[in-house]
């Protein structure tokens, strides 16, 4: 583990940025912070962030710049990290590996990297095995911490005790190692717990994890078979071999009935998930299906089941307004299907994405591509149509990082294995987004045909974490990733930016690309550089002062917003400003903090413009009550616009204390 930076204490943790463990839900079933009820309320709770796996967080997160290390700590190194890092009530960043007997598979760190506990190592599959590696943790209201390995499902304490331990379906094949969740749910209900790979629907109490309705197991299908041809992958110890194959195929969607994490809907409790169907009639293709699932009289039912291509596809993602869900299927076709009924409302071909639909502030719809030849990196959709708002190439951007490959200096039997001198740039993670920014991992290398496949892909030269605005693409900034991504980032209330780090071309291209190079008499330029290493990296702001000012600016622009709308009775927006900018304020007073703490302003200035923000959430928070009880007479309005305009110049004020 590598630490930078001196300690910076969480003052109030995530709880600050709400207030409450028993959040106010105003409307859209979630609490300000977007969470329902019985997820923790925190930034990041789950692998996809929250029950509508939308990878959005609505506070602003840091400037990010190439030339500064902005590293705040790493830890894990020697082990696959294939889902995002979640985040408890009390600040504790929780993260799963897979390395095998004698090693643990759950670790519990401060935000500062500080190692608090981990799950007990791996003696037999009575402990938590390493199937975990494939279950991201997710945090309930309460800071209790759920995680699936490949025959239990387990609940622990944040201080690491365990609270109990469930049995899961034993697998449906007996050579497979097991049948775990890809990733846990919290239902409206409370019930937690997920659908297996081999599709079965499993929920749990919380309180005590006994079953809370009977197992259910949707139809069978015909997943893609498998393939494995992936030499190198994963190799020297970064996961268990005993599970290596069976976690490939589910990762890539092979021989696996559910290879995804389900999406809960906040205000009708529907469960969607997306599952292998039956061949096509006819045609005898792999198809893939979008199940609803609903809770009725104790019991779980299937309310649709929508024709999907190729396998199991993406997790799905549900709009803010929940009136859509996302996914896309293994051919490249992305589909919003209506969230009732399971109509198609609207499909975009020719996008094979790199991990499940991410959505932005305004309900923007990222995809992200990793195929070599793809002539697009990075697609922003208008969520009302499917039609494209914008399409970014990064081949550019890797053109001023890395020069053409000396391909001339190749013996003739090998150039054909690099078709294109040229570096190019391509989308390496799930695509997760803040309030001014959307991120995303990308590999810059070279196009490489590999001859043990006959299949094209990266060889990178580096991995950066790519800031881009979400407006048009535009890369505003990144920093290097210590390895491959292949996963996802999960967004602290601190400003941290929390990067698994899953090593999947990085290890294909290091134990085997690079030993066939070497057959060929080749060194640099044409191999992988360094060793894989996989682990956690967290990054920090470049600076918390100008974290906070950000913030501010924020809330002033939402501010605006909402008083734009008032005038004209739209109650919604004006209450989805008000709501997400004293989510803001709550962390953007923390950011103060933390700018004190490291010295980038006096302890009187944190002081004078911390309580003008306390004021000016205050306000906001009265604002929103008011708005938040639906059709309101006009002077209830004048009164919330009041404490809107109130609030506002509240934040001149600590703009002028932290400014210049």
């Amino acid at each position: 583990m590598r630490l930078r930076t001196v300690s910076i204490v969480l003052l109030t943790s995530a709880l600050a940025l709400v207030g409450s463990r028993c959040p106010q839900l105003l409307d859209g079933g979630v609490s300000d912070i977007g969470q329902t009820p019985f997820y923790a309320q925190t930034s990041w709770a789950s692998t996809h962030r929250d029950s509508r796996n939308s990878d959005f967080v609505p506070f602003v997160a840091p400037e990010v710049d190439a030339d500064a290390d902005q590293t705040r700590w790493t830890a894990l190194d020697g082990a696959v990290t294939l889902l995002a890092p979640a985040i408890g009530p009390e600040g504790n960043r929780y993260i799963t590996t897979g390395r095998g007997p004698g090693t643990s598979h759950l670790h519990a760190f401060d935000a500062d990297g500080n190692l608090l506990w981990e799950s007990a190592p791996q003696q037999s599959l009575d402990d938590l095995d390493s199937q975990a590696v494939g279950s991201s943790p997710l945090v309930d209201k309460n800071g209790h911490v759920y995680v699936s390995d490949g025959n239990q499902f387990w609940s622990f304490r944040s201080d690491g005790r365990v609270r109990w331990v469930a049995p899961l379906p034993p697998p449906n094949d007996p050579l497979d190692p097991g049948a775990p969740f890809i990733s846990a749910i919290l239902t409206n209900e409370g019930y937690v717990g997920g659908i297996t790979t081999d599709g079965k629907v499993v929920l749990f109490r919380r309180q005590n994890g006994k079953l809370a309705v009977p197992i259910f197991e949707l139809p069978q299908g015909v997943p893609p078979p498998s393939t494995n041809e992936r030499p190198g992958l994963w190799a020297g110890g970064l996961m268990d071999p005993a599970i290596l194959r069976f976690v490939e195929d589910w990762f890539f969607g092979d021989e696996t009935q559910v290879a995804n994490t389900p999406s809960v809907h906040p205000e009708t409790g529907r469960i969607y998930i997306t599952a292998a169907g039956p061949l096509a009639a006819g045609s005898g293709d792999i198809t893939g299906l979008l199940y609803g699932l609903d809770i009725v009289k104790g019991a779980i039912e299937i309310a649709f089941a929508s024709s999907m291509g190729g396998g199991s596809g993406t997790s799905p993602t549900i709009s803010p307004d929940g009136a859509q869900v996302y996914a896309a299927d293994n051919l490249g076709v992305l589909r919003a299907f209506d969230a009732e009924t399971g109509a198609v409302v609207w499909s975009q071909a020719g996008i094979p994405l790199a991990g499940s639909p991410g959505l932005g502030a305004d309900g923007t719809v990222f995809g992200g591509n990793s195929d070599p030849g793809a002539t697009s990196t990075l697609v922003a959709l208008d969520p009302a149509d499917g039609s494209v708002k914008w399409a970014q190439d990064y081949d550019a951007f890797a053109a001023s990082l890395l020069p053409a490959l000396p391909v001339f200096l190749l013996p003739p039997p090998v150039q054909p294995l690099f078709p294109n001198p040229q570096p190019i740039a391509r989308v390496n993670s799930v695509v997760s987004s803040s309030a001014r920014k959307a991120w995303v991992a990308l590999t810059v290398g070279y196009e490489f045909l590999n001859p043990l496949t006959g299949i094209a892909l990266s060889q990178p030269r580096l991995t950066v974490l790519a800031a881009v605005d979400p407006a048009d693409g535009s890369i505003l900034g990144y920093q290097e990733l210590r390895d491959t991504q292949e996963g996802l980032i999960s967004i602290g209330p601190d400003g941290t930016l929390q990067v698994s780090l899953g090593v999947i071309l990085g290890s294909i291209n290091f134990f085997a690309i690079n030993s066939l190079l070497q057959d060929f008499g080749l060194g640099p330029p044409f191999l992988y550089p360094g060793v894989p290493v996989g682990g956690v990296q967290t990054l920090e702001p470049l600076s918390f002062l100008d974290l906070a000012i950000d913030g501010i600016d924020w809330v002033q622009e939402l501010d605006a917003a909402a008083l734009a709308e008032l005038p004209g009775g739209d109650l919604e927006t004006a209450l989805t400003a008000t709501r997400r900018g004293r989510v803001q304020l709550g962390a953007t007073a923390d950011s103060i903090e933390h700018a004190k703490a490291a010295g980038e302003i006096d302890a009187a200035t944190a002081r004078a413009a911390r309580r003008k923000v306390v004021r000016a959430k205050r306000l906001l928070t009265s604002a929103r009550n008011l708005l938040g009880r639906g059709a309101v007479p006009p002077p209830v309005e004048k009164v919330a616009a009041r404490k809107i305009g109130a609030a506002d110049a509240l934040l001149d004020e600590a703009l002028v204390l932290l400014g210049p």
